[in-house]
This record gives C-alpha cells, sequence and structure tokens, in this order.
C-alpha cells in the first residue's frame, strides 16, 4: 500500500483512483464491508482502490473531545488497511485551511484538480466540507461537471443485533468495558500495545508478577480488572489485567497491568498486544494491600474459568 501524506496545495503523483473518504476508525465489520467494495469497484473498471482520510480526527481538531478518542492507532490503521489489499492511502493533515474549505471547493481542488479521481464511494450520511455543508447530493450533481462516476453505500447492519455497525457505539462499549459487544462488531478483539516498563513490584511480593505498560494514543477502557489474551513474541498466551490507577498502593498515573498465567520470563523493554475480552470488576480502592490480595486471588479464579483452565 502506498502511503500519502498531503496537503492542499502538493502535487500528487497517482491517476486514476477509485477513491472512499471517511475516517475509517476501527476498521469494524462494516468498514470492512466496504472496503470489500471499493477494491472490487477498482478492479472492475481498471481503476486504484484509495482511502483518504483527516489526522488529526475532525471531532479532536474541534476540541469537541480529547486526544483519547480513535478506537485504533493510526499506525494501526494502515496495517490493517494493507492488510485488506487497499493500494493507496491518503492522509491529509487536518488544518485550519482545510476546516474552511467550502464542500465545492473541496470537490473541485482536491478531489477534481489534485487527485484525479475517476469515481467516489461515500456512505448515504457523508458529510464534508465547511460547516459540513456537502452531501452526497451535491457529489452527485457535481459528478457530470467534473467527469466523475459516484457510488453510494448504505448502512451495513450487524446481522445479529440488526443494527448499524457505528463506530460511535464501539467507542461507548469500549469506555463501559462490554468488549463483548466490541468484538462482535471489530471481527477482532480490541487490543491495547505497547512496552512492558518497570511498575512498583509490590505484585511479586504476593507472587503475581504483572507487565506493565502505558496507553497509548487511543480510546481507554472503563477502568477495571479484564479477562485478556496476550501476544509475547509472537506467541499466545491467556491471563488477567487490570488498567487504572491502582489507588490501594497510590497510583496518579494510568497502567495496564498484565498478569500472564503460566509465564515466568523477563520481557522488560518487550512489546506486549493486550487484547481485551471480558469484564470481570470495577477498580476499587481497597482498605490495605492484604485485602487486595484476596480480591486478587478471587479475579485470578473467574478469570481462569473464563478462560477453561
Amino acid at each position: 500500500m502506498k502511503l500519502h501524506n498531503l496537503n492542499t496545495k502538493q502535487y500528487f503523483k497517482s491517476r486514476n483512483l477509485c477513491l472512499c473518504i471517511g475516517n475509517f476508525d476501527g476498521i469494524h465489520l462494516g468498514h470492512q464491508h466496504v472496503i470489500k467494495k471499493i477494491i472490487n469497484n477498482s478492479q472492475s473498471d481498471n481503476l486504484k482502490s484509495a482511502i483518504m482520510t483527516f489526522v488529526p480526527h475532525p471531532k479532536i481538531y474541534f476540541k469537541k473531545i480529547d486526544s483519547n478518542f480513535n478506537i485504533i492507532t493510526n499506525n494501526y490503521k494502515k496495517y490493517f488497511l494493507n492488510s485488506l489489499g487497499v493500494e493507496n492511502y491518503i492522509e491529509y493533515k487536518f488544518n485550519k485551511t482545510l476546516s474552511n474549505l467550502d464542500a465545492v471547493d473541496f470537490i473541485e481542488k482536491i478531489l477534481v484538480k489534485q487527485l484525479s479521481v475517476k469515481k467516489i464511494v461515500v456512505g448515504k450520511d457523508f458529510r464534508f466540507g465547511k460547516d459540513r455543508k456537502g452531501d452526497t447530493a451535491l457529489l452527485k450533481k457535481l459528478s457530470i461537471k467534473f467527469n466523475y462516476k459516484l457510488s453510494i453505500i448504505g448502512h451495513v447492519k450487524n446481522k445479529k443485533t440488526n443494527h448499524k455497525f457505528s463506530s460511535s457505539t464501539i467507542r461507548k462499549n469500549i469506555n463501559e468495558g462490554s468488549f463483548e459487544k466490541v468484538s462482535q462488531a471489530l471481527g477482532r478483539h480490541w487490543f491495547m500495545q505497547g512496552k512492558i516498563i518497570k511498575g512498583n513490584q509490590k505484585a511479586r511480593l504476593i507472587d503475581f508478577p504483572t507487565a506493565n505498560m502505558k496507553p497509548g494514543n487511543h480510546i481507554l477502557p472503563k477502568k477495571g480488572v479484564y479477562c485478556v489474551n496476550v501476544v509475547c513474541k509472537g506467541k499466545p498466551y491467556k491471563g488477567i489485567a487490570n488498567f487504572g490507577e491502582r489507588p490501594t498502593v497510590k497510583g496518579v498515573n494510568l497502567l495496564l497491568e498484565t498478569h500472564i498465567f503460566e509465564f515466568n520470563r523477563d520481557i522488560y523493554g518487550k512489546e506486549l498486544t493486550v487484547e481485551f475480552l471480558t469484564f470481570i470488576r470495577t477498580e476499587k480502592k481497597f482498605k490495605d494491600f492484604k485485602s487486595l490480595t484476596t480480591q486478587i486471588k478471587k479475579d485470578v479464579i473467574t478469570a481462569k474459568k473464563y478462560h477453561k483452565i
């Protein structure tokens, strides 16, 4: 997949694009359905498939939400799109110039003159341009003038729930710790990934070592204890994890602490992937470390029962 980081004034070399515009946050099953259609459309029309997206997310730019908003990191988004067979990933820096560009200028200056698109694929609710005044009706109206084809895709629904797939709903479920619903919508488990750092090592006192990592630049789950899958050096393991501030031991920073079952190796500095499976309990402050230890033992029993080990 070719990566293109552009602003509105840069020259773009690639041509004959079948372009889909959107943030594709999470790349859930609905997104994956759309991406397959884009690739099929591209192949049938002898065009190059392309995804256009914006960084930061417009909602982050307008400060309607904080930076911990995206379901997945930008790097993982690129990796996943590449694995699905997308040929071009076009990323625009969302800034003052782009936010002030009206809908007609967006079509003419970016889609037509800069990118020379041959086909545009968007969802039926797609809005664009200053104050989000552009819509599919405008794209259709100007398609004859600027000689591009337009394909409008309807909502993709979850067959089990009959509700449309929605990044907003997935964010809500992550915030609430409802990871069965998250996994169902993504078609895979949501995960946190990072390098293992040293913690206060108090868990070692009760023979419960944890691999600790700081959260990345993505949405944060509900504070609490989870059953998790763990991938270390390409090998899968089962485990239990706590995400939060660790109030009983006077923690002040958010941390993911993961205990890997049947694992006893030094992995400081190594990269770990922790997949969230199900929520066990909310993080709370215990009266002392002994009370916390008692609860941890109960949590481990719950997690091992879930994992069937």
